[in-house]
C-alpha cells in the first residue's frame, strides 16, 4: 500500500508520549511495512484525518500588512538603536512603535510595558469598585463582622488616592506617548 502525502505548507511536529513497550511494538509494525516510525505515523495520521474539514485559520492580531523602508543618517540611526536597546526591543520594532504612536496619537507600549499598564488600570478599577461597595454598605448602615466602620472622611480620602493613582498611571502612559513622538526632550 502506498500513500502520497501532499505537503504544500511547512510541516509541523506532532509529539506524543507512549510506554516503552508501545514504542517498540509501533517501531516493529512500521519496520514490517518498510517504513520509518515517523513516515508510518505520518501515513496513519493522513489516513485517519484525510477527509476531515480543516477550519479556516484566523489572521494573527499583529498581522503586518506593509513595509516601509527609511534611510537615516548615522547619528539618528545610532540614537534610534540606543532607544531600542533601552526598551529591550529590536530597532525595527521600536521604529514601528514610534510611527504607530505618532499616527494613532496614542502610546504604543512595547511588549514589556503593555501588560503592566493594563494590569494597573484593572487594579485601580477594582479598588474603585470596592470603595463604592463599602460606601453602599455604609449608607445602609449595615456593617457585619468587625465592629470597625470607616468614617466618611476616610472613604473620601481613599477615593482621592485612587483617583491620583489613576491620574499618575495615565500620565505615565501619556509620557510614553510624548517620549515616542519626541515631544519631550530630556530624561524621564
Amino acid at each position: 500500500m502506498s500513500y502520497i502525502i501532499e505537503m504544500s505548507h511547512k510541516s509541523k511536529l506532532i509529539q506524543s508520549r507512549v510506554s516503552p513497550t508501545s514504542k517498540i511494538r509501533f517501531e516493529a509494525v512500521a519496520a514490517e511495512h518498510g517504513l520509518s516510525s515517523s513516515e508510518f505515523l505520518r501515513q496513519m495520521i493522513e489516513t485517519v484525518s484525510g477527509d476531515a474539514e480543516v477550519p479556516a485559520q484566523r489572521p494573527t492580531k499583529a498581522r503586518r500588512e506593509g513595509k516601509v523602508t527609511v534611510r537615516l543618517g548615522q547619528e539618528v540611526r545610532r540614537d534610534l538603536e540606543a532607544e531600542a536597546r533601552g526598551q529591550g526591543v529590536p530597532v525595527s520594532t521600536w521604529a514601528a512603535k514610534l510611527l504607530a504612536a505618532r499616527v494613532r496619537s496614542a502610546p504604543q507600549p512595547v511588549k514589556g510595558e503593555r501588560k503592566p499598564i493594563q494590569w494597573g488600570f484593572r487594579q485601580l478599577r477594582g479598588m474603585a469598585t470596592n470603595l463604592n461597595q463599602i460606601a453602599t454598605v455604609m449608607n445602609r448602615g449595615v456593617f457585619t463582622g468587625d465592629s470597625y466602620a470607616p468614617a466618611k472622611g476616610e472613604l473620601q480620602a481613599l477615593r482621592r488616592e485612587v483617583q491620583e493613582l489613576r491620574a499618575d498611571l495615565a500620565k505615565y502612559a501619556g509620557g510614553r506617548f510624548a517620549f515616542q513622538t519626541g515631544e519631550v526632550a530630556g530624561d524621564e
